[in-house]
């Protein structure tokens, strides 16, 4: 196995220990809710307010992608792999 294949199913496994862990679980949904919340309580004339909040949202939707992105590049290498041995 080649040494980025092994790097990605190193990453792979730090991807899922981190999406499985319940404080991590835990930070996302708070944190997103709460933004969410102060984002449907801001004033009709808060559009720069109502603006950040969304990129904020978007921000961590993306960092959670990203984390699901890595966990799905690992899987395809270890498919890649048991193709590979058997």
């Amino acid at each position: 196995m080649g040494r980025k294949k092994g790097e990605e199913l190193r990453r792979a496994d730090d991807a899922k220990r981190l999406l499985d862990n319940p404080l991590f679980k835990e930070a996302f949904a708070t944190i997103r809710e709460e933004l969410i919340k102060h984002l449907l309580n801001t004033r009709v004339a808060e559009e720069l307010e109502r603006d950040r909040l969304y990129i904020t949202i978007k921000a961590l939707d993306l960092v959670q992608q990203h984390i699901q992105s890595v966990l799905e590049t690992g899987k395809l290498a270890e498919n890649e792999q048991e193709k590979f041995i058997n």
